[in-house]
């Protein structure tokens, strides 16, 4: 083939065109102004911490969402919260926007920044700065993954609150996006278990929340004066950027057992009981609902291997992990628990561990080794080339029906097929939070990022679902409503299912102007028409 026929193939072939060059605007990233402020930030962290070149700023143009693919037009790596601070001085003073970057691992679009700018990589500042093991808290910059920090942690006999994500995520990032873990019956979701922040402000002033804030040690309360910790709560990078983040610990257990309470029916009804009734005995560390497709997921190495695992499982599994001083403490524990869902869900049946072995086709799983990785590696693996996430809040026993309404409105719109991976396949997971009083339920809807068809039609499918969630007066976390301001349609939507949500949309976008002037972190809506210029997250 001759060189032009190549470069032709290749280009009718291509499913997605790198982005090299972003829309020229009246007040924000302009041409004259990156340059002086590429020239700043050379100066303030180092020539060889900064980069404009389009082979490295493409690297972060994308992730795992289906939002469209756009690249910074500078990516920074500070080293320190000072370096934070010089980049979002010269930021604010020459009117660029800044997207912070933790490890890039989500599903919204977050770390995509939607009109250029710069792209603030926080990779370098990995330190563990401090593990108190009689207080029970560790410090940590925004570099640090779930995988170092579990590790470390479990060696001094603690641990930090299940990662609701890949082992090799930003625990600051995910935390402070909410964080809902298989402990969250027990111990709350992510933003409940921040006990002081060091945040660096859009105009590169530093701010301290929390006991240090009063010079006292972060084991105490926070005080005397106002506690302002829930500033930041959220905001996903709109008020600034985190440089440090201090998170509460608990014991690890010295035994852990747990019991596999399946039911192979169609009939839903049983799940919310059997979970309820394990959550308010409050023995269980973690305690938490799957499907087949989920269990298929966790075990299979491959598609393949987990198409071939899925059928074969039970239809439902509730998952109680107990933990105890002694063997004999977790295995009373575990008895307790399955006499609670027998008394409330008969229908249940419990698998011993050497069927799931022999299930998953011989492979040697063992139950230390699936417990550790279910309570603190990562999540499951992902089929197809990304997922949509949807989800919502809502009494336990509402869920279910929640989830019927759900998966009905996903097949309507995406149709189904008979592939065990069908069009409108759905990973549903509840999750009981603080004792059963609130129920946490996700959907995930796996998609073909290499055809655009099949993810239109899942987007369209999963929004649909949502809606039929919210129909019900099931909730949303509130840390994505700031995000929604002026998005059209879909911020009248929120309006008119939540009208409650408005006086805090109303506060949260008065701040954001007050602390944020210049509107350069995580830049979504515009200050004088209160409207997204684009339509993403």
């Amino acid at each position: 083939m001759k060189g032009g026929d190549l470069q032709k193939d290749l280009k009718e072939r291509k499913i997605i065109k790198v982005p090299v060059k972003h829309e020229i605007e009246p007040t924000h990233n302009r041409p004259e102004d990156l340059e002086k402020a590429y020239e700043a930030l050379q100066e303030a962290i180092g020539e060889e911490w900064v980069s404009n070149d389009i082979n490295i700023t493409v690297a972060y143009a994308r992730d795992q969402s289906t939002v469209p693919m756009n690249h910074p037009n500078i990516v920074a790596l500070p080293a320190s919260t000072e370096d934070v601070a010089s980049i979002l001085s010269i930021a604010n003073e020459h009117s660029i926007d800044v997207t912070p970057y933790g490890t890039g691992l989500n599903t919204l679009g977050q770390t995509i920044p939607a009109f250029g700018g710069i792209l603030c990589d926080m990779r370098r500042m990995d330190q563990i700065v401090e593990i108190d093991e009689e207080n029970m808290y560790c410090t940590i910059r925004p570099g640090v993954t779930f995988a170092e920090l579990q590790t470390e942690t479990l060696r001094k006999g603690l641990r930090l609150i299940n990662p609701s994500t890949s082992a090799n995520a930003s625990v600051v990032s995910n935390i402070m996006m909410g964080n809902i873990s298989t402990l969250a019956n027990k111990y709350g979701v992510g933003l409940d278990h921040i006990i002081g922040y060091t945040v660096v402000l859009p105009d590169g002033r530093v701010m301290v929340c929390g006991p240090r804030a009063y010079g006292a040690d972060n084991a105490h309360m926070p005080g005397p004066g106002p506690d302002v910790r829930a500033f930041i709560r959220g905001t996903l990078g709109s008020m600034g950027i985190l440089t440090e983040l201090t998170i509460r610990l608990y014991p690890d257990p010295n035994e852990v057992k747990m019991t596999v309470p399946v039911y192979n029916g169609e009939d839903w009804s049983h799940i919310a009981p059997a979970l309820k009734s394990v959550s308010q005995r409050n023995i269980v560390i973690e305690n938490a609902y799957f499907q087949n497709t989920y269990m298929g997921i966790f075990m299979g190495e491959t598609n393949l291997e987990s198409s071939r695992l899925i059928p074969v499982f039970p239809r439902h599994f509730v998952v109680p992990v107990c933990g105890g001083y002694s063997e004999e403490e977790a295995d009373i524990k575990n008895e307790v628990n399955e006499e609670d869902i027998l008394a409330v869900a008969p229908e249940f049946e419990f698998m011993p561990w050497e069927t799931v072995e022999d299930i998953s086709q011989g492979r040697v799983l063992g139950t230390d080794k699936f417990t550790r990785y279910f309570r603190e590696s990562v999540r499951v693996q992902r089929v197809k080339g990304s997922f949509f996430v949807g989800f919502g809040l809502d009494h336990l026993e509402n869920l279910v029906l929640i989830n019927e309404n759900m998966m009905r409105a996903m097949t309507n719109n995406v149709g189904t097929d008979d592939n065990v991976f069908s069009a409108d396949m759905i990973a549903s997971y509840f999750q009981p939070y603080d004792m059963g009083r609130l129920g946490f339920i996700e959907f995930d809807i796996f998609l073909d990022q290499s055809n655009p068809e099949d993810m239109l039609r899942t987007i369209t499918g999963t929004l649909a679902a949502m809606g039929a969630a919210f129909k019900l007066g099931s909730g949303i976390p509130f840390g994505a409503w700031p995000l929604i301001e002026g998005a059209g349609p879909l911020h009248d939507l929120i309006g008119l299912i939540f009208p409650q949500a408005g006086t805090y949309v109303d506060t949260y976008r008065a701040m954001k102007m007050i602390y944020d002037p210049n509107n350069i972190c995580q830049r979504r809506f515009e200050y004088d028409t209160l409207t997204m210029k684009k339509a993403i997250l």
